[in-house]
Parts: C-alpha cells; sequence; structure tokens
C-alpha cells in the first residue's frame, strides 16, 4: 500500500490511521488468502508496517508487535487496548452486556472490519500528527506559549540531548526523528516522561520550566501475550466495575476541548485512562515533507498532581502504591502470582492489587481457554529514577502459558510452581545474607556490599531456565537451587578465600549457605 503525504495550508499531512507507525509480526499460520486481500504480497511470518487502522484490521493475522523501546510498546499497547474497546463495542458499563460482548468477539476472533473503518473515518481528522489545531496526542499551544523549541533528540530518550550525557544512544541530537517512530516517543513522553526541566511555558498566568513524573515513570506493567495481537488486545480491555462515566470517557483525540494543564481531568473509564492521563504536552516540528520531526516541544502538562487512578496493567499496593520497576527482578519470582490471581492468598500475597486482566482470565471457561490457547505475560519496565536519569529498559515475556497452572485447573502444577519458585527465593535469599556475612567480617566499616548484588544478579539470572524447564516437566526432580548458589558464592569469594584474612569468614559463611538452620529444623520436623 502506497502512502503519500499531502500538504495542508502550510504543513503537511502525516495521519497515523494509515501511514506507518507501528510494525506488526504476522502469524506463520495466517490465511494466505486472507493474507493476500488485505496486504497484497506480503506472506505469512512477514514484518508490516502499518497504521492503526491496519493493525486493528489486521490484528488476528498478527502475532505481535515488534517495537524497539519498552516504554513505546507499553503506551502502545494502551493506545491499541483503547481503540479495541471502541471498535470492539466494549465501552459499557453493565457487566453482562460486556460479557456477552467478549465472548462474541473471542468466537468470530477478529475485528469487525466495519466497525474499525467507521470508527477511524469518524476520527480521522484528530489522528495527524502534524494538525495546526489538533495535532495527534499534542499540544499546539507549545510552539506560542514555549520558549525556543528543542532539538529532536530531546524527544528520543535514550537520545543525548542538551547537557544530558549519551547513555544507550549515539545518535546526534539534530538527527531528524521519522514520523512513525517520532508518535511512539509521543506516547512515550505521555506515560514515562521525567520530572525535571522542559521547555519554559508560558499557560494561565504560569510561567515555568519545571515538569513532574509521568503517571508510569519508573513502574513495570504486565500485559497479555497471545497467540494473536486481536487475542492480546480482546484480553487487555478491562471490565467494567460500575464506576465508569461511559458518556465522559474520553480519548483526547475525542475531547471537543484541548487538556487543562492547570486542572487535569480525572479519568471516567478505561479509554480515558489509558489515553488521558499525562504530566506532560509535546509538540512536534515537521520537515517540509511530513515525514521527519525536525524538532519538538516538551513542557508542563500538569501542575499539581494527576487525579488518582488505578492503571490496569500495574501491580498496585493498598499501602504502598504500585511496584516500581527492576531489571533484576525475574520473571518467574512473579508467576505464582500470576497463576493465583484469584487468590493471591494462596501464596501469602496481601494487599496487592494484580492487573485485572489475569482474574478474567482464570474465569474463562475451558472452551474459551482453549480458543485462546497460549497466553503468557509480557513485562515492559522501565528502571529509572524519577528525575531524568534513565537507567535500564526491560521488556520480558514468561516462556509458560498461564492456563495450565491454574490451580482451579490443575492444582498440583500450581502447587509445584510454589514449591519450586519458594525453594529459588530461599536459595538466593541465604546466598545473599552469607555474601554479606562474609564481607562485613572483612570489611566491617564498609556499609555496602558489592558481592550480594553481584551474587543476586547472577543468581536470578541463572535460575530462569531452571524453573521454567522444571514446572514444565510433571517428572522433573526438584531443582537444586541451592547448589547453584554455592557454585556463585564461591566463584565471587574465590580470589580472597585461600588469603589469610579471607579464609575464616568465608568458609564460616559458606558452611551456613549449605546447611541452613532452617532445612536442619524443617528435616527434623519431618
Amino acid at each position: 500500500m502506497a502512502f503519500i503525504t499531502v500538504m495542508e495550508g502550510n504543513l503537511p499531512v502525516w495521519n497515523a490511521a494509515d501511514q506507518p507507525c507501528l510494525m506488526l509480526v504476522l502469524r506463520e499460520d495466517a490465511d494466505r488468502e486472507e493474507l493476500e486481500a488485505l496486504l497484497p504480497g506480503v506472506a505469512p511470518g512477514a514484518h508490516y508496517e502499518t497504521g492503526l487502522r491496519g493493525a486493528l484490521l489486521g490484528a488476528h493475522l498478527a502475532s505481535d508487535l515488534e517495537v524497539p523501546n519498552p516504554a513505546v510498546e507499553s503506551m502502545l499497547r494502551r493506545l491499541l487496548t483503547a481503540l479495541a474497546i471502541r471498535v470492539g463495542r466494549l465501552d459499557v458499563a453493565d457487566l453482562s452486556v460486556w460479557e456477552d460482548r467478549f465472548d462474541t468477539l473471542l468466537a468470530v476472533g477478529r475485528f469487525d472490519a466495519k466497525a474499525v473503518n467507521d470508527y477511524i473515518d469518524r476520527w480521522r481528522h484528530r489522528f495527524d500528527l502534524y494538525d495546526s489545531k489538533r495535532p495527534f496526542l499534542q499540544d499546539p499551544r507549545l510552539a506560542e506559549q514555549c520558549s525556543r523549541r528543542a532539538a529532536p533528540g530531546k524527544l528520543v530518550m535514550p537520545r543525548p540531548s542538551g547537557a544530558n550525557q549519551p547513555w544507550l544512544d549515539h545518535t546526534p541530537q539534530d538527527e531528524p526523528v521519522p514520523s512513525g517512530e517520532a508518535l511512539g516517543w509521543v506516547l512515550a513522553w505521555r506515560g514515562y516522561g521525567p520530572s525535571g526541566t522542559g521547555a519554559q511555558r508560558q499557560h494561565g498566568g504560569v510561567n515555568s520550566k519545571n515538569m513532574k513524573a509521568a503517571p508510569l515513570r519508573s513502574l513495570v506493567s504486565f500485559h497479555p501475550l497471545g497467540t494473536s495481537l486481536f487475542t492480546s488486545l480482546l484480553l487487555s480491555c478491562p471490565p467494567p466495575t460500575g464506576t465508569e462515566d461511559v458518556a465522559g470517557d474520553l480519548a483526547p483525540w475525542e475531547r471537543d476541548e484541548l487538556e487543562d494543564p492547570l486542572l487535569p481531568a480525572p479519568a471516567k473509564g478505561p479509554v480515558s485512562l489509558l489515553t488521558g492521563r499525562t504530566a506532560h504536552h509535546v509538540l512536534l516540528a515537521p520537515d517540509e515533507s511530513g515525514g521527519e520531526a525536525v524538532g519538538c516541544w516538551v513542557a508542563w502538562g500538569s501542575r499539581v498532581d494527576l487525579p488518582a487512578a488505578r492503571d490496569p496493567f500495574v501491580v498496585d499496593r493498598v499501602k504502598a502504591g504500585p511496584v516500581r520497576a527492576s531489571w533484576r527482578r525475574s520473571l518467574l519470582r512473579d508467576f505464582d502470582s500470576f497463576i493465583h490471581a484469584k487468590d493471591p492468598a494462596a501464596v501469602g500475597i496481601k494487599g496487592v492489587i494484580l492487573p485485572g486482566w489475569l482474574s478474567v482470565y482464570a474465569d474463562l471457561p475451558q472452551e474459551a481457554l482453549k480458543t485462546l490457547s497460549s497466553v503468557r505475560v509480557r513485562a515492559l519496565g522501565c528502571h529509572q529514577e524519577k528525575q531524568d536519569r534513565n537507567e535500564h529498559w526491560y521488556g520480558v515475556t514468561t516462556p509458560a502459558s498461564i492456563a495450565p497452572y491454574l490451580p482451579s485447573r490443575h492444582p498440583q502444577r500450581a502447587a509445584r510452581v510454589a514449591q519450586t519458585r519458594l525453594a529459588a527465593e530461599m536459595a538466593a535469599a541465604d546466598m545473599a545474607k552469607s555474601l554479606r556475612s562474609a564481607w562485613k567480617q572483612m570489611s566491617p566499616g564498609e556499609k555496602t556490599c558489592p558481592w550480594a548484588d553481584e551474587g543476586t544478579a547472577q543468581f536470578w539470572d541463572r535460575a530462569e531456565s531452571l524453573f521454567w524447564a522444571a514446572i514444565s516437566d510433571d517428572d522433573a526432580p526438584p531443582v537444586r537451587f541451592r547448589a547453584l548458589a554455592l557454585e556463585i558464592y564461591d566463584a565471587i569469594t574465590q580470589p580472597v578465600a585461600t588469603t589469610p584474612q579471607g579464609m575464616h569468614p568465608i568458609a564460616q559463611a559458606r558452611s551456613a549457605l549449605a546447611y541452613p538452620r532452617t532445612g536442619r529444623k524443617k528435616e527434623k520436623a519431618a
């Protein structure tokens, strides 16, 4: 399909509805005739770049999205989920109606083409990335209310910009950003932008360049990953809770007025929650063709804390708030809670609110689970400081599907997951304790122990394959996580284990790891 950029007045028109802005990975088993009709000349298994319309029309033919950056991927999944709610007519307050429509969509296995085209055509004028009045998910007032525009490097978070040092991307800050990629970074700023300094903005009597952290900054979100993009999006759609204001639940492009940076509107339902919460406003400056963004303005989008809302993809805690991202936290440690989403107390989880889709999935009847086939968990996190210091982006997916381990259907497998996870947790904790003990005896004045951090990172990295292999085989022997812990302990302490200073404390701490007291008590009790 050929895409043509046209001019509207002095501004180019680049429309996210139909211009390529995301990459689909087509299924290997996609129907060739249907694929040829929708995407002529494109073969099953290929990668295909398309717009938002094409992503929804071909969602059942695609296995997933391919997105280089986890922050962009996280926000694209939220945007597509909001669109899926609209075209799937899941924007209702009545739970029974929602369930009927969900079941119908699941049975049909795709989004209705007419519903997709009708919705996209209705709002297509609002999907224009460079519209002079309502650029898609941007604030056109920034051009007049802000100081001079920034280089495109400001838009792309991993790039260097201004006085910031490059940390992942060494692309020059003045290098233009292709428009499709620029849209992804507009989304990323809305969800993951840092606190700190932006463009000087004067609005409503406020003149400031200070920005608050975005609502997903430094958090980790968990998304369903089905065998097709369609099933992933369908499962992502949250059911009504009875608190929604359906008429007021509008996406930014559906609203008559621009967002008010002095009085951010509360989320009225899933669509406004997934697309409307932001502490940053962005505006792109295009080149003459509209093919690239050659500059941008990034400024504060809220002068007050955003109204409280619970994102449907984060793990929340009643007292401590949402769980922060940590690239060192192995996904195997959370798999136990995923499969026990209907009864978190069964695995000792208290005061924790898991993503709602896990509970919806666990409640599905057996036939629906067969239709969905494999559903895994995709974790997307930005291990960040709240200020402008990016540390580590990460995206990981569980090798195992959830369904074979649901305790309501496979209690023995669920118990095996819990036992295996607990054995790994205990071995890792004992190893870190022994490393800290040895280090403290050798360096009593030191407050930090680099051995423990290094050992813990190595342990969870190597424990991943052992864990998934163990739970996938009902006849597999128990995993010897303690042997792994000892191996890592020996490797880390080896350089000083035979020195006069280290010989005794290292041997003593190793003995505590090899023969933990809790283990001996359990054996005697047994």
